[in-house]
């Protein structure tokens, strides 16, 4: 490749996901999130007994019952669909004179998410769910604008992005307390702790420069064949944004049940 492209990846990792702008994504927390429902409790809610020996896999069974809710999303709870995760804006803006913004970003594949193991460690008043979860594949569909330069070489366009990941995994720490709302206990998610991998990937960034097809395609090349580099960049940007939707969407359940409905003695 030549010497001018050599540096592509790492600027143009910045045009990825920065940051999910949670607000848009969810609703204001002013708009309800957190209505305590649990006089009507619905049919997706699977409860299970801290003192059951098989705590864990009831946990595991509890989540597979709320699969089909969660992909097409849970209206009374604010919780939007998995499947496909639309992404109303990505706001990129860090370094190098490069500024971008994605819109109406559907990610597909989120949904079939594949549990691998779950554990549960419990302390006074606090506890850590540690999961590990396979995604074997995800679409990335949306709009992008871009602008900035490289050296002497202008990065910018603005169009539709493509893109696929494939054999991602996931090693995850949700870290829970217990709060008291109403004369009860509430699960509260407060941080998460997320390793993620990314076996493949491809993406495509169409109308770059104008339309200039040698620099368009120089530009997608740089991404796609320097795959190591551009994962690294951007894997502390992906894991903090997954790590916003996760918790966001276990809170908006959690705390509208109470601890003792959730997992009662």
């Amino acid at each position: 490749m030549p010497d001018q492209y050599s540096h592509f990846p790492r600027v143009i990792l910045n045009v990825a996901i920065r940051r999910l702008t949670i607000d848009k994504f969810f609703g204001s927390e002013k708009e309800g999130v957190g209505v305590d429902i649990q006089d009507r409790q619905p049919s997706y809610i699977h409860v299970c007994k801290r003192s059951d020996p098989q705590l864990e896999n009831c946990i595991i069974n509890s989540i597979e019952s709320l699969r089909p809710y969660l992909l097409k999303g849970i209206p009374e709870l604010q919780v939007p669909p998995i499947e496909p995760l639309r992404l109303p804006e990505v706001v990129v803006a860090q370094g190098g004179g490069i500024k971008a913004v994605g819109k109406d970003v559907d990610v597909g594949g989120p949904g079939s998410f594949i549990i691998k193991k779950l554990k549960l460690h419990e302390y006074p008043d606090k506890y850590e769910i540690d999961i590990g979860v396979d995604l074997p594949f995800l679409t990335f569909d949306g709009q992008y604008e871009v602008n900035g330069r490289l050296l002497v070489v202008p990065l910018n366009g603005k169009g539709p992005v493509h893109a696929n990941a494939t054999d991602c995994k996931a090693d995850v720490v949700l870290h829970a307390q217990l709060v008291k709302r109403k004369n009860a206990r509430y699960l509260h998610f407060n941080a998460m702790d997320i390793d993620l991998y990314i076996g493949n990937y491809y993406v495509k960034l169409e109308n770059l420069f104008n339309g200039d097809r040698l620099l368009g395609d120089a530009t997608n090349a740089a991404l796609n064949e320097n795959q190591k580099e551009f994962i690294n960049y951007l894997k502390p940007i992906i894991e903090t944004t997954v790590g916003n939707v996760i918790l966001e969407i276990a809170n908006r359940i959690t705390q509208s049940f109470d601890f003792d409905t959730l997992l009662p003695e």
